[in-house]
This record gives structure tokens, sequence and C-alpha cells, in this order.
């Protein structure tokens, strides 16, 4: 009989750790597990996905930012209704809900942090708030997995309580994600550029940490030096009035320059057609989703070297110091410049690293395996043999 995973999550609008949540959730063997998800916040449009995969989906119907009486026994009322075999906390506020819902479900629960810490103090206040309850709490889950070995060493200095930790780097699915012949001419055309032009692409929602300023100024600084290239900016927020990306390319002057397209369905159609990708965050990334799924299709990445970007990176594109836009611009020019064979090379060498060190179902089978460990009592002890040494963690 399948056992039941419960999910717990603030919410289901689009982002990094709530689609790794759903393809964590379609690449669980369902004749041995079986997922649900309580979402804190009312569903966002990533429920309609789960309800595609055949994945419950129930709700605490918490204010937004407010953690109330309510929502705390609407928890644990589903919590006791879906009878859990483990419960998987998923990001902050998702992670000490899941504590309650274990609790209440009678069931070992497992955190999972998808966040990195350089600097608390850029967080909010409320954030902040959350973090330290989190470290004085972190002896309650049976382990806590972080998707990056940077967050883990970071957390583990705020206090987060060492002994259970695990690091398991985001999957990427390289069978959904992968090159695409003719990618480029059909993006271009989507975008109405020209089709010798290089096309410099970020995805991500709109967020201060991801300083897309920093990218609109790197393509500036390409466009000064003579280069044909079209910025494209894909995700939640960028494509409405007054965005910062909008702004940043309108105070430049390259408006015509960038493209902005809002949130997206077929990223995965999109990504092969850019000839480089750029992460321009300059905090707040732990083992970025959008990077690996970029280097999945072939397409070189230049990234600051936030969280364990550089490590996923390696020897496959470019890190530089982040908030630094003519580093960054030096990066994409040396790239960009590169004769066809060499980029060819570079491509095959993204690609691969990704197959070979962080496919989906990698990530899915270390779940399990803490899953198994949790359950069956052993979670804090193997948890503890398994952690990685902080040594090389960026």
């Amino acid at each position: 009989m399948a056992k039941t995973v419960l999910h717990v999550i603030t919410g289901l609008n689009i982002g990094g750790a709530e689609h790794m949540l759903l393809r964590h959730a379609a690449g669980l063997d369902p004749s041995a597990w079986r997922s649900e998800i309580l979402s804190l916040l009312p569903p966002g449009p990533l429920a309609a996905n789960a309800a595609a995969l055949g994945v419950r989906v129930h709700s605490a119907l918490m204010p937004q930012g407010r953690f109330t009486l309510r929502a705390a026994l609407r928890i644990a009322g589903i919590a006791r209704a879906v009878r859990p075999d483990i419960v998987h906390g998923w990001m902050y506020h998702g992670n000490l809900a899941a504590s309650l819902a274990g609790a209440a479900g009678r069931a070992p629960c497992l955190w999972s942090i998808h966040h990195s810490l350089a600097d608390i103090s850029r967080e909010k206040a409320s954030t902040r708030a959350v973090i330290r309850l989190s470290a004085a709490m972190s002896g309650s889950p049976a382990a806590i997995s972080y998707c990056s070995r940077a967050a883990r060493g970071q957390h583990e200095a705020l206090g987060f309580r060492a002994k259970t930790a695990i690091v398991i780097p985001n999957g990427t699915d390289t069978d959904a994600f992968r090159p695409a012949p003719g990618a480029g001419e059909r993006l271009r055309e989507l975008l109405g550029v020209p089709p010798a032009r290089q096309l410099v692409g970020h995805v991500g929602r709109a967020h201060p940490m991801k300083d897309t300023g920093s990218f609109v100024a790197a393509i500036a600084r390409l466009l000064e030096e003579g280069r044909d290239v079209q910025g494209v900016v894909i995700g939640a927020g960028h494509d409405e009035g007054g965005s910062a990306v909008r702004a940043a390319a309108s105070a430049h002057g390259i408006g015509g320059r960038i493209s902005v397209l809002g949130p997206r369905g077929d990223v995965a159609a999109l990504l092969p057609g850019l000839d480089l990708y750029v992460q321009s965050s300059a905090w707040g990334e732990a083992f970025s989703l959008a990077i690996s799924e970029a280097m999945a299709c072939g397409v070189p990445p230049v990234v600051t070297d936030v969280g364990d970007s550089a490590w996923l990176v390696g020897d496959a594109g470019a890190t530089v110091p982040p908030s630094d836009p003519q580093a960054l611009a030096r990066a994409c020019a040396r790239i960009l410049d590169l004769p066809a064979q060499g980029r060819a090379r570079l491509s095959a060498a993204a690609r691969a690293r990704v197959a070979g060190e962080f496919g989906l179902d990698r990530y899915v089978a270390r779940h399990v395996q803490a899953y198994e460990r949790a359950m069956s009592g052993r979670g804090q002890r193997a948890a503890a043999a398994a952690r990685p040494p902080l040594r090389g963690a960026r």
C-alpha cells in the first residue's frame, strides 16, 4: 500500500521551490508514494498543475503574513484527516507548519530549506523573526534538507541544528529541459528581433534579490561595446507597468533592447533559444533551478557567486561577484565572442554537468531515502552520518 506524503508549503504561486515540489511529487513512484499538499495561503495558480498530477490540495486559508489560531486549527485538522506517513515542509513558514502537522498527524517531519543567508540583515524583519524561530525549533524535525551546501553552512551558523542536516541539490528533468533545434529562430520570431541578434536571457520572478538592474546594466554595456544583443526577461511581475526591469531599461535608454515576458508555461521551449543565460542575483539564491534548467538546455551560464551557483556552473560557464554589472558584462562578452566550436563545447559541458550531477531522478531518490530513514526512526543518526563536510562550500 502506498505511503502518504503531506507536503506543507506557504502557497502555490509561481516560484522555484513550488515548481520543485510538483516535479518531486510527479517523480515519486505512485505504487509506493502518494502526495497531498497543504497550502498555508489560498492555493495559487500552480494548484491547477497539482490537480493535473492527481495531487490533492488542501488549504489552511491563512491570511497573507499572519499565522492565526484558526489557521493552526485548520492545519492540525487537515493533518489528522490525511493521516500522513511523513510530513515534508517546504521553506520557512511551511517548515514550521509542517512540525505542527506532524505532531497533529503523529507522523515524522522533514524540513527543506531553499534560501541562502549570506546576510540575514537583508531579509525583511518578519522573515528574520521566522528564521530565528526556526533555528530555535530546528531540533524538532527528523531531518533538515538544504538544497545547497552554502545554505546549510549559513543556517547552522545561525543556530540551526547540524546533527540532522542533509544536502539534496535541486533536480532538473533533463528530458523536459533539453536542446531543441530551431529554438533560437522561433524565439527571435516571437520577440520580433533580427535573426542574427544574440539573445541573453534571465528567468525568475520580480524580486529585489534578483538584481535585474545589474542584468539590464550589463546589456547596456554590451550594446555600448557594439554587440548586437537582446536582453530577454521571463517571469512573474516583470511585465507589469513600472517594473524594475522596465525602469532600468528606460534609465539606460535601451527599452527596445529588453524584451519582457510575463510568467510562461513554455519556459522549457524558450530556454534552448537563448545564446546565453544570466543570473544576476545579489543575495538569497541557494541552488538556482533556473540556472540548472538553462544548462540542461545547453545554454552557457554567467552567474553571480551567490549560494551554490558557482558549484552548479563549474567549468561550464562563468561566475562573477554579485552587484557588479561591469564584471557581468565582461563575462558575457567572453562567452558571446567565442567561436562556434568553443560555444558548442561549452554548451555540451553545461548539459552534461546537470545530467550527470543534478538530475531529477537523483533528487527524488535522495528524498525517498530521507523519508524512509525518518519513518524507521533512524533519521537523526543517518542524516548525521550522511552530512557532507562544510569544506568547499561557497
